[in-house]
């Protein structure tokens, strides 16, 4: 394997002792931009429910678990490396019921529907083996007039990258929107985009 696809696969999935002292600070750096952006169209509530797939180092759960009281942040994430540094970043508020982390894949969990307010996911997409299931799934297990946020890179600086596109799909901002069309999130699929430098960062923001 050479070094492009062993990238792409830590990204995916990170594991072993690279994915927990080079991955995390890559998630965590990496990441930091777009995790602000998220936080703030996700207009946490004291009262949410929200699930964030694929949460990396448990940065933007922390972030979500400050501005809730009597509300829950769950997070699934299939990379044990990533549960195991999430759970100590997270281990107050686990403790007091305010987070929940939970080491599975998505797809396979047995939630049930229309049990969270709000959903999020950073840069996940693009590993999604069956987009269509996972975004009807999403779609699932949020209440009514549930928030969803994706959010993403855009996909001219992606493909300017070394990466292996056997392990990355990527996206154009339409694509994203017709996925979730075709999933059921009819209204208003719009799409938030902003800049960090030369780099553009997209965030789709729509409603159950």
């Amino acid at each position: 394997m050479n070094f492009s696809s062993f990238f792409s696969e830590q990204a995916k999935r990170p594991y072993g002792l690279f994915g927990r002292m080079v991955m995390s600070i890559v998630f965590d750096q990496g990441n930091a931009f777009l995790n602000d952006f998220v936080n703030e169209l996700m207009s946490v509530q004291t009262d949410d429910r929200i699930i964030e797939i694929g949460f990396g180092t448990g940065k933007l759960i922390y972030r979500m678990a400050q501005q809730i009281d009597i509300g829950l942040i769950e997070g699934v994430d299939f990379s044990k490396v990533m549960v195991s540094i999430a759970r100590k970043r997270n281990k107050k508020n686990i403790t007091n019921g305010k987070v929940k982390i939970i080491e599975g894949n998505f797809d396979e969990m047995p939630y049930e529907k229309e049990s969270f307010t709000k959903a999020c996911s950073i840069n996940t997409l693009y590993f999604w083996p069956e987009p269509v299931h996972t975004a009807k799934k999403i779609a699932e297990i949020l209440k009514p007039d549930g928030k969803l946020i994706l959010a993403f890179e855009n996909i001219e600086q992606l493909k300017q990258r070394k990466l292996n596109q056997e392990v990355f799909h990527l996206y154009s901002k339409c694509e994203v929107q017709e996925l979730l069309i075709n999933a059921g999130f009819s209204k208003n699929v719009s799409i938030v985009s902003r800049k960090k430098g030369k780099s553009i960062f997209h965030c789709v923001v729509t409603k159950k």
